[in-house]
């Protein structure tokens, strides 16, 4: 009797054992799947969030900035009387009775106090025609007639047809006006473009440019 209880306890007790190294391997495999498994997916979703937001945020702004804040949307309509000039910033658009009659100087002629760096015949729809300050040359003076009916806008910028505007606005002329168009300032050497664009109507008319070491050297 003795005997069978004894067996009886010893059996309980291995039963216990196994029981507990089965629970003890478990949960020691359960650790184990959450350390490597879980942790690191639950910290890439959370670093990829965090990362997306960074990103996103910043393009987002970009994007809504240059929708709804347009350069220029509306040129600035000149429209003064023979003589008469009007100003926008350090620029200045004169109304002129007519352009002078000028031929493009040689680049590789003598320097000289004054140069026409540009005479060109409008046509087409839209034009941009380039010409350079070179170093020595701190002001250029635009001159343009336009011979057509219709309105054309003009502008000029720096180093493209798209680059900054010198002028700081986009401005338009009536047909069968003359106009020149200077600043008070400086300009620095480089490259510099005339634009042209009419409302598809094709632009007639010449324009001319001339550079000089003195705003007044240009205006007389």
């Amino acid at each position: 009797m003795e005997k069978n209880k004894s067996t009886s306890s010893s059996d309980v007790r291995k039963k216990w054992d196994k029981h507990k190294k089965v629970r003890v391997i478990t949960i020691a495999v359960l650790a184990l799947i959450v350390v490597f498994v879980v942790v690191p997916i639950f910290t890439y979703y959370n670093v990829e969030s965090e990362s997306t937001q960074a990103v996103s945020s910043p393009d987002s702004n970009v994007v809504n900035n240059t929708t709804l804040t347009p350069v220029d949307p509306l040129p600035f309509v000149l429209s003064s009387k023979v003589g008469r000039a009007e100003g926008v910033g350090d620029s200045v658009f004169k109304r002129e009775s007519g352009i002078p009659m000028l031929k493009k100087d040689d680049p590789k002629s003598l320097p000289q106090s004054t140069q026409t760096v540009l005479v060109e015949r409008l046509s087409g729809t839209q034009m941009s025609k380039p010409f350079t300050i070179d170093k020595g040359y701190r002001y250029a003076k635009i001159w343009v007639k336009n011979k057509g009916k219709q309105r054309i806008a003009i502008s000029i910028s720096k180093n493209s047809p798209t680059g900054a505007l010198v002028t700081e606005r986009v401005v338009t002329i009536a047909g069968g006006t003359n106009w020149s168009i200077y600043t008070t300032k400086p300009w620095e050497s480089g490259t510099y473009y005339v634009n042209f664009t009419s409302n598809g109507s094709p632009i007639q008319g010449v324009a001319v440019a001339r550079v000089g070491a003195r705003l007044a050297e240009l205006n007389s």
